[in-house]
């Protein structure tokens, strides 16, 4: 329904709400709820606090190469990649304890508690998603590769940051908890609800430190495959 037509139906449902009872206020609800189009949807405002338009500036997550302890996947939008499967993100393979840096500014939007189910050695997540701009989002997804709900609990409370919060690049976010071999930290970037190699957002710098890392594992591969 177009912006116009909505407002007037809106203004008509008002004015007869209260021989409609219930319904009517339902109505109302799910016409002033966040459509296709988020008209009703207040845009993202980063209050003044760092340039939004500046997409290019995204650092590495770590503090140094030494909490990384190996690089097995990055970004590939399909099976033609080194390690053989689709894979829209960046896999960070961190020691215990490691502190996790935001890689840009923005607002944390959710802390998102994930359990995978009984059957799954890499059972319990979490993670933070970090909002950049009205477009682009930063997820770090932290997966201790563990089945057992204290881990969980104790993963949850070495997150630094809580919901609503506004956090700076290069500031702590947490610290991970790696338990079982496979544990790391999988990293998205996200724009338009679509997941995008993270290597145009970041500096140069950032960029060949980030590629410097994967070549002391892998010396020919990339970043990114299409």
């Amino acid at each position: 329904m177009k912006k116009g037509a909505k407002i007037a139906l809106v203004t008509i449902l008002i004015l007869v709400v209260p021989s409609v009872g219930l319904l009517g206020y339902k109505i109302i609800h799910d016409l002033l709820s966040d459509d296709e189009n988020g008209w009703f949807n207040p845009p993202f405002d980063n209050e003044g606090r760092y340039d939004d338009s500046v997409l290019n500036n995204m650092t590495v997550i770590y503090e140094s190469q030494s909490d990384i302890v190996a690089w097995n996947e990055g970004f590939s939008a399909s099976d033609v990649c080194p390690w053989g499967f689709k894979h829209e993100g960046l896999d960070y393979f961190f020691v215990n304890d490691s502190v996790v840096l935001a890689a840009a500014p923005g607002k944390v939007v959710d802390i998102e508690y994930r359990d995978n189910g009984l059957t799954y050695d890499n059972r319990y997540w979490v993670t933070v998603h970090i909002q950049f701009n009205e477009t682009v989002e930063f997820s770090y997804n932290f997966e201790s590769w563990t089945n057992k709900t204290s881990d969980w609990e104790n993963q949850q409370s070495m997150i630094s940051v809580m919901t609503g919060e506004w956090v700076e690049q290069g500031q702590e976010i947490g610290r991970f908890l790696a338990v079982g071999g496979g544990a790391h930290i999988h990293f998205d970037v996200i724009e338009d609800n679509q997941k995008f190699c993270p290597q145009k957002y970041l500096s140069t710098t950032s960029y060949n430190e980030l590629l410097s890392l994967v070549h002391s594992y892998h010396p020919t591969w990339d970043l990114c495959y299409p």
